[in-house]
């Protein structure tokens, strides 16, 4: 996905934050609000610009994970909604979609509600059901802290199907991104077993940063499912070369706009990049 005139005001907020989280002072965010505005053109992604500069604030300030608070109350926050709003969700391959949709709620610039009040989900069901009818292994490439509790329903209900599953999380920290150092903060192992690393500490994920685990499966047809607007910035640049399940919640105009949905809406497409 391109950017559009609406990401500039998005990353330009995203460098106050990581700014200030990383304990930054004003010259850094002045240079970082112009690595922004020099980057700023139509023939780059979201994520080009916000990978490049959160590595430079990183780089700057030696802050490895500025992130990390906020991702514990996220998790504890998603942990007791998920026990709260379990019977919400429908025991189907459905339901557990609903469920893993809901869990992307939240973003490192939207603080996650956890309720069911607007809850409107659409997907084609009947296509993403053949697709993993098809499939023998399952990559799940995952997105925020919050949204691993709220994709186990799903996780279990592919394994239930006799798929082998794979959850990939970044190798290291990324805005409030799951990574490596939170599954073993968390205790996540135990929720979910077959975590795996994308290897990378970037928003999205580059085909060509893709290796181990995660290409082989890119490569020999298994179904991924990718979670999340960064995912879907990144992965929607390759052309549609093969089927990818996209799950989220639309949060922002440029997502909306590109794939003609509204902000708010809860979203599985399968397909290629808009299904």
């Amino acid at each position: 996905m391109k950017i559009l005139p609406y990401c500039r005001d998005c990353l330009k907020n995203l460098a106050t934050q990581v700014v200030a989280l990383s304990r930054g002072g004003q010259s850094l965010l002045d240079s970082s609000l112009r690595l922004v505005d020099e980057m700023f053109s139509g023939d780059r992604s979201p994520t080009d610009i916000s990978n490049t500069l959160l590595r430079q604030v990183r780089d700057k300030t030696g802050a490895y994970d500025p992130y990390a608070d906020r991702k514990a109350v996220e998790f504890e926050r998603a942990m007791e909604a998920a026990k709260r709003l379990r019977s919400f969700f429908p025991d189907t391959l459905e339901g557990a979609l609903w469920s893993s949709a809901f869990g992307n709620g939240g973003d490192f610039f939207l603080e996650h509600q956890y309720t069911v009040s607007q809850f409107g989900f659409s997907g084609n069901v009947a296509k993403i059901a053949h697709q993993v009818y098809i499939s023998n292994k399952i990559l799940i490439l995952g997105d925020n802290v919050g949204d691993l509790v709220f994709d186990l329903p799903l996780v279990e209900r592919l394994k239930g199907l006799g798929k082998k599953i794979f959850y990939a999380v970044k190798e290291h920290p990324v805005q409030n991104d799951l990574s490596m150092p939170d599954v073993a903060k968390f205790g996540l192992k135990e929720m979910c077993e077959n975590v795996i690393s994308t290897g990378t500490d970037e928003v999205g994920i580059r085909r060509e940063e893709m290796s181990g685990r995660i290409r082989e499966c890119w490569e020999d047809g298994s179904l991924v499912i990718a979670k999340g607007m960064g995912n879907y910035e990144t992965i929607s640049e390759y052309g549609g070369e093969r089927p990818v399940v996209h799950i989220m919640k639309v949060k922002c105009r440029s997502v909306a706009e590109t794939l003609g949905r509204e902000i708010g809406d809860y979203i599985a497409i399968p397909g290629g990049d808009h299904g």
